[in-house]
């Protein structure tokens, strides 16, 4: 209902400035009691005819366990303690090659490649002298056997040496793992230099799998949590996993953290590069009460339900939620009860009604207030209140005065 100061003859002009002071708060007053009465929403009763044509379902609050899946895109990748990379400590040409194809796959100490190095054949040279002097230096042979293993000579590459008693001109350099090539940087008579990346080489007996996780999602997460992968060619085999670690920083651009799994790739059906439906299995909370989540009436800032009391009665009521499962549950913290039925199907149509009644209700009240009374000072006329008394300025009794007595 609208206050038309005009139309009941009411208007500020004619007013004293002690009345009209006391309209503004009594018009203040007004504005709150309808605020507080709006946060009561009525409830709603409605023919049992009605309700079986709505479709009205109530389903009880149940105390029980809910856990959260939480899905997301991975792309395998090569485990990075699987990966060894190839290069030389000392400048040189290469003469041979053994292993000339990216992807091909190499054996443990199989040979990669052979090295001619001046610089090597001169530090042998120098081992060779410092080992053949009749008054040896134990100070002067360990520098020059030290030398030789600073320049990654193997113990075996050292014993012949000692034994043929000349320098090696060709040295041949093995593969430290079991693996795939990975990458190759090395052709046959090219010169290379000392810490210059050649090969790398990496084993997938097992991967890694990556995956974002948005942060809403990371909190229900912990390591060793059980997950499947399933490949886009393979639909309905899955892969089981763990959680083997959950990064520690966020991607401020795509606002998620990325979870590493670990699993074994037995028949290396898993190729890096490849993208995977991952689903990890979330935090469970047990013991708490839990309802559908289609229950539940969302507006804005708050979520309410309708609890069914008897045959076509029903009780708006706003509630506190926490986590919602996998299986379209929601946990409860505050507002239901266990055992109490709540509507599952056709709030929405109680919801609608109940605004309706609330509506009218709320301009009953607008009009009966009309004709209530206050109490002011005649001295201090910024003191108003709704009921009897003496003014806290100067202790003379307030005046009562009606609506009416302002037009």
């Amino acid at each position: 209902m609208k206050h038309n100061l005009s139309e009941t003859g009411m208007t500020m002009r004619g007013l004293r400035w002690h009345d009209k002071w006391g309209l503004a708060m009594l018009l203040v007053g007004f504005l709150n009691s309808n605020l507080i009465f709006a946060q009561a929403r009525p409830s709603v009763t409605i023919d049992p005819t009605v309700v079986q044509n709505m479709g009205v379902r109530v389903a009880p609050v149940v105390r029980g366990t809910i856990s959260r899946d939480v899905r997301a895109l991975g792309v395998v990748k090569v485990a990075e303690d699987k990966i060894s990379t190839i290069n030389l400590r000392f400048s040189g040409w290469v003469k041979k090659i053994y292993v000339d194809q990216t992807g091909q796959f190499v054996k443990k100490n199989a040979p990669l490649f052979e090295a001619y190095s001046p610089d090597l054949i001169a530090a042998q040279e120098d081992y060779l002298l410092a080992i053949s002097r009749k008054t040896k230096s134990v100070f002067l042979t360990k520098s020059a056997r030290d030398r030789l293993v600073y320049f990654g000579l193997s113990k075996s590459d050292i014993k012949r040496i000692e034994q043929k008693k000349t320098a090696l001109e060709i040295i041949t350099i093995h593969a430290p793992q079991e693996g795939y090539v990975l990458h190759k940087n090395i052709v046959k008579g090219s010169r290379v230099k000392a810490g210059q990346d050649l090969y790398k080489i990496g084993s997938l007996s097992s991967v890694w799998v990556n995956t974002e996780v948005y942060d809403f999602d990371a909190p229900s997460l912990k390591l060793g949590a059980p997950a499947t992968i399933e490949l886009s060619f393979e639909r309905g085999k899955q892969h089981q996993a763990k959680v083997a670690y959950i990064y520690p920083t966020l991607n401020l651009k795509t606002r998620t953290v990325t979870v590493r799994l670990e699993l074994e790739n037995k028949n290396l059906s898993l190729k890096p590069g490849m993208f995977a439906t991952v689903r990890i299995r979330g935090v469970e909370k047990k013991n708490i009460l839990k309802i559908p989540s289609e229950a539940i009436i969302n507006s804005g800032d708050s979520q309410m339900v309708f609890v069914a009391k008897h045959k076509g009665h029903y009780e708006p009521r706003n509630i506190v939620t926490g986590m919602t499962g996998s299986d379209r549950t929601t946990e409860v913290k505050e507002g239901l009860k266990q055992g109490e039925e709540i509507v599952v199907s056709g709030q929405f149509l109680l919801d609608s009604e109940s605004q309706l009644q609330e509506a009218v209700q709320k301009m009953l009240p607008q009009k009966a207030s009309q004709s209530e009374n206050y109490w002011t000072c005649g001295m201090h006329p910024q003191i108003v209140q709704d009921k009897p008394g003496q003014c806290p300025i100067c202790g003379m009794d307030l005046v009562e005065r009606k609506v009416e007595e302002t037009k």
